[in-house]
Parts: structure tokens; sequence; C-alpha cells
């Protein structure tokens, strides 16, 4: 293949703008990669002078190590999000002189996480909720609200809707209407509004705001534009099919004034309509501005699976009734009772696959909707007696799974009191096992006597009855140690911001000859994440930003995870668990694919929502339309279509399903999609 893919590229002229267009497995990733490759060491076109947009790390990482070559210069990859927010940093001089709204004038502007976004529109319905009694008939948490209006804010801007447009369509297109949910989209809307003025006064912006500053104020501005068309002279996007509307917009008004441009296409792609992608605004604005190259085979899996996944997409998607031809790879196994059963014969069939049938580790992947710890947990450790290994490639930690980190979160709990944030026993028993080094039991008895002082948690003073017994002799000094230096510190004038407070207790209490690498990269992490949210948080009145990082915290924020951790993650001979989507954004492919809780709902979220609705805030929805549960039924049906047949795409051997008929919490699974199975291989 690697020679016809060389051909194949050779053969276009040097100012080609071309889309190639196939399906899953097609080769087309690796034809654009060849063009670049070609384009620089062939054509001589400066690396700087081509823009490679991407969808998301696991795609940057794929592209990282083959896009440095001996000709290359500065390599511009980078996704969309990513440009904006480079070059927003870039000409911000240009956007503070023409938007009006940003009162705080700076050198540089801040950009919020995802996390931080999150936390201050949590603190302002909170706010709402105890003043206004606000949300009072909604039934979402105020952290699930919170994770909905930002959502919604982003999926505004990438499709070029106005903020203060997200309740009324919202609220337009719900069949049931009553003037208390009018309400409540009129407070959505007050919320966002409030949110974005400030961030905008303060030069503060997430990811929606950057979208619609880029837009608003940049890429409508002549000189900018001239700047960026001389700068911008050739372009390669892969999986235009998964961009959103704005990035659409952006790319159609580049083609034009380009040398060059090739683009991948699949045109059975879609799956990313729940992060804001839109496929049908791909097809009205971009399919007509380039010359099409057809690719129709698809590399990535046998001809029988191919077969397998046409019948299966049509029977889904359209409901027709297509005989297949024959069933070579497909292996059904039947429904059991209860789904920790179905996770024990996962194990045990991917046993059989290793040491009876020659598959290597690497070759399986098995795609859960959860992809929770409990499935890692119980299949990891059937496998884990015969030396197999299990690498959950969509767990991120989050902070607190570190016991270093959790360590240092406790103290700062045990240190602030005024907080009024508790410690509770299992974090206190974490601390003193990590500092003490001492037994769980004498541990757990120990934190509990640490928690039940009165007024707040604190270390007992050392004659304290049993003190001695459970700490130790040879851990008597230590144990002073740390008791007088949490008393100190609590008898300070004023407290540490809470990342000079992590940075001083990291070197004075927890530090020790024993620390890991791993550890000192996690505080490291954890101290940049509190300066990170002081910096930007602080700039709002009314907010103790020290205490509200802890909350944060609590509230289960993910550790930072480089570039060269996911590669790791990728990396080595470990069977895979993935949830659907992120094995299909991480462009993985196996030999072996198993479908688990296949009669689960999962497989079919709703797009109808208390605060949301992915199909009506995107670009090509008509404003004036009801959204129907037909609608919703329909969509769901389409996008299990989409999705099962990218999966089966990506399955080059073989492909095993499991499911149970009650799910993890005991309820009844009724999902479709083992019908749709059941229905398709009867047809054989």
């Amino acid at each position: 293949m690697e020679g016809d893919v060389r051909r194949f590229i050779e053969r276009f002229e040097p100012d080609s703008k071309m889309i190639l267009k196939g399906p899953t497995g097609s080769g087309k990733s690796t034809m654009l990669l060849e063009r670049y490759k070609y384009m620089v060491d062939e054509l001589g076109i400066p690396s700087e002078k081509i823009l490679i947009l991407l969808l998301n790390r696991s795609q940057s990482l794929e592209w990282r190590s083959k896009t440095v070559l001996k000709a290359s210069g500065a390599v511009w990859r980078t996704s969309y999000y990513g440009f904006i927010q480079g070059e927003i940093k870039t000409y911000y001089p240009l956007i503070q002189e023409k938007c009006p709204e940003i009162q705080e004038k700076s050198v540089v502007p801040v950009f919020l996480t995802f996390e931080s976004a999150q936390f201050l529109v949590a603190k302002s319905i909170e706010w709402r909720r105890e003043n206004k009694n606000l949300f009072s008939s909604v039934t979402s948490y105020t952290d699930r609200i919170a994770i909905d209006l930002t959502s919604n804010l982003v999926k505004a801007a990438t499709s070029d809707i106005s903020y203060n447009e997200i309740g009324k369509r919202l609220y337009n297109a719900l069949q049931l209407k009553s003037e208390e949910k009018k309400q409540i989209f009129y407070d959505c809307d007050e919320i966002i509004s409030a949110y974005r003025k400030k961030c905008l006064e303060l030069g503060i912006f997430d990811f929606g705001m950057a979208v619609e500053l880029y837009n608003t104020y940049l890429f409508k501005d002549e000189r900018y534009k001239a700047q960026l068309f001389s700068r911008v002279e050739h372009l390669v996007v892969d999986n235009i099919e998964e961009c959103v509307p704005t990035e659409i917009d952006f790319i159609q008004s580049l083609i034009p004034n380009l040398k060059s441009c090739f683009m991948g296409y699949n045109h059975e792609g879609g799956y990313g309509e729940v992060f804001g992608s839109n496929h049908a605004y791909v097809k009205e604005k971009i399919l007509d501005k380039c010359r099409i190259a057809e690719l129709n085979i698809s590399y990535s899996c046998k001809d029988y699976m191919v077969e397998f996944s046409k019948a299966l997409f049509e029977n889904i998607h359209d409901l027709k009734k297509n005989k297949l031809g024959k069933k070579v790879g497909i292996e059904r196994e039947p429904p059991l009772e209860i789904r920790s059963e179905m996770l024990e014969h996962v194990a045990q069939k991917i046993l059989t696959l290793v040491l009876d049938q020659g598959y290597m580790p690497s070759d399986i992947t098995i795609l859960s909707t959860y992809a929770d710890p409990v499935t890692e947990f119980v299949i990891g450790r059937i496998l884990e007696k015969q030396s197999i290994f299990i690498k959950n490639i969509v767990r991120k930690d989050k902070v607190l799974d570190n016991p270093f980190s959790k360590a240092l979160i406790t103290l700062a709990k045990l240190c602030h009191p005024s907080y009024g944030i508790f410690p509770n026993r299992d974090e206190v028993k974490s601390l003193i096992r990590l500092i003490l080094k001492i037994d769980p039991v004498r541990s757990s008895i120990l934190a509990g006597e640490i928690c039940s002082q009165r007024p707040f948690a604190r270390f007992p003073d050392i004659e304290f009855p049993g003190i001695v017994e459970r700490v130790g002799y040879y851990n008597i000094e230590k144990y002073e140690y740390i008791r007088n230096w949490i008393r100190e510190y609590r008898e300070r004038e004023k407290p540490l911001p809470i990342n000079a407070f992590l940075q001083k207790v990291f070197l004075e209490v927890l530090i020790s000859k024993d620390i890991s690498e791993g550890d000192i990269l996690e505080a490291k992490n954890l101290i940049d994440s509190a300066q990170n949210f002081i910096d930007v948080v602080s700039k709002f009145k009314n907010i103790n930003v020290n205490k509200g990082f802890i909350d944060m915290v609590r509230g289960g924020i993910k550790s930072a995870e480089s570039i060269f951790e996911l590669e790791e993650k990728l990396s080595g001979d470990f069977v895979l668990l993935s949830t659907p989507l992120a094995y299909l954004a991480g462009s993985l492919n196996s030999k072996v694919v198993i479908m688990t809780s296949l009669s689960s709902r999962n497989w079919t979220p709703r797009s109808i929502k208390e605060l949301t609705n992915v199909h009506v805030l995107t670009k090509t929805w008509n404003p004036d339309l009801i959204y129907t549960e037909e609608m919703e039924e329909e969509n769901q049906r389409r996008y299990l279509a989409l999705l099962i047949r990218a999966i089966l795409k990506r399955c080059g051997d073989k492909l095993i399903t499991y499911e149970s008929n009650l799910s993890g919490n005991g309820f009844e699974n009724d999902g479709i999609l083992s019908e749709y199975f059941n229905e398709i291989l009867s047809l054989t």
C-alpha cells in the first residue's frame, strides 16, 4: 500500500485543492501525512507556511513524530481551538482596540480551563438558588447545571449563535411549553450573560468566548486577514466531517487564498455531533470547493466486516431487512443475568483469545459505554493472574486519586478551619499512612481520634491515651513535628495563598527520600493549578479563592495529562478499555473488538436534556421548529448507525458482543442495539 500511496500523492499538482473522500480505514490520514512530507521534502515548501488542523490530542500525537522532517522548520500543527487561542494571544492588542467590552487592559489574555469556568458559573447558580430561589423545579445538581450552561455557550459560539439567543432557542424547540420553563431558560440566559460580561471586562475567556472574539473582531478585520493569508499558504485538515460550523466557515474563507489544500473527509462520519460538529454543514459549505478523490476500500477490516457493517447500518438507519451473506468473525454471546457476571465472561474470553488463539493483548479492545473503574477492576483482576494487563485509555485520574495530592489537600483542610471544610476519616487515614508509614488498622484508629477532636479535627497531644501505641515509639518525633507544624500554621495571623501553602507543606512536611518522580510531578501540577486558579478567580470579587480551589479539587477535577503520558497510554502490549467515542476519536484499530452491555440504553444517549439540546444549538437548526420525540428517536437511530458502522470498520478480524439482562444498578436493560444485532444475524 505504501508505494500506491506515494504514487497517488505525487500525481497531484503543487497547487492542488483536494478532498480525499473515503470510508473509515481507507487511508486518508496516511495520504495526508505523505502529502505533507512530499510538500516539505520534495517541493521545498516551508513547514511554517503549512497549517495542519487536527481534531484532538490523539491525532496530534499520531502526527507529532511524523511531521518533524529533515527539511522542516517550525511545524504548525494544532486543533481549531489551539489555533484560535494562539491567534488571540498574538493579536490581543487589536482585539482590545476593537472590543469595548474588555475594560481591564493587559499585555496577554487569560484563558479559563473548563473546570475554572464551571466553578465560576456554579458559584453564580449557587448564589441565585440560595437567595432568589432560582431553578427550584430543576432536578439537576448545581454542578450539572453549570456544565450544561458552559457547554451551551461553547456550542452556540462554534455555531455562530448569539449567546443571548440560547435560552430562547432551546425554549422554542420544546414540545411542552410553560411559563415556568420559559422563566428557567430566561434565568439561564441571565446567568450566562452576567458570567460572559464579567469575564470579558476582566480579559478572561473560556472556549466559547475565545471563538466569539476571534470571529467577531479578528477574522472580520482586513488587516488581520491580510496577515493570515500571507502566513497560511497551504492547508492540511483531517476529518473535516467532524469540524464545528465556525471551523468550516474559517476553512471555506481560506480556500480561495491558498496555494494548495488537502483535506480528509469520511462520508460515513458524524459521530462528533455530541461535541458540536455538523456533517450537514460540511456538505453544504466545503465539498464543492475542491476536487474530490474517491477512496473506496477499507483496509482496516475484512470484506465480511464491511458487509456486516453495511447491513447493520441499513437496518438501524433505514429499517430495511437486507439479507447477510455470512457472519464470519461475528460472535454473539448469549445474555447473562447480571453485569458483573458478564464482565467475568469477557475476561475469560480474552484469556482464550490470548492463551489459546494466539492473539496479543494489544490486538484486543473492549468497548464499554462506561469504561468505568468497576469494569476495569473486574476484568483486570482476572487477567492479571495470567500476567495480562488492561489499560483504560479514557480514565483520567482525579487529582485526589493520587495519594500524594490527596495528602496535600487533606493538610490544606486541617490547616484552615475557617474554610469549614472538614476532612473525613479516610482522608486523614491516607495522610497518616503516607507520613508515618504505619499499618491500615492503626492508621484508621488514629484518624478517628483526629477527626473526633472538637471544634475542628486536630492531632491530639502525644500524652493523649493510646496515641503512642497507635503512632509507635520510632514515629513519635515525626508525629510531634507535623502536629506542631499544623498548630503553628493555624496560629498565623493570615493564611498563605493556597499555591504558596501547598508549596510550603510539600517542602516542609511531605518531602522525603522515598518520594517518587511521579509524586513530585503531581505536586508540581497541583501547585501550578492552584496558581492559575488564583490568577484567574481572584479577579472576581466576593469569592474566597483559596477555599474555592479546595472545593474545586474536592469536586473531582482530573489530573493534567501530557501528550507524552497519552503516548505511553496508547503504547505497549495491553488490552485496551475504551468508550466508543474515545476509540473512534483516537483513530485506533484492533484485530478484536469486544462490545459489552449491548442491551444498555447508554448506546443511544438522549439529546433532549433539562437545559440543553445539541441539535437545537447548531447552525443548521431552524429556530421555528419544535424538536419532537419522533425527531429524537430518529436522531438516536441515525447516531447509533453511524457509531456502530465506524466501530466495525476499525475491527480487523473479529467482533464479539456481550450483554446482561440487568444493569450495574440492578435495572432491566432494554436498549435497542441488541435487537438490531439479533435481527440482522437472523437473516444470515
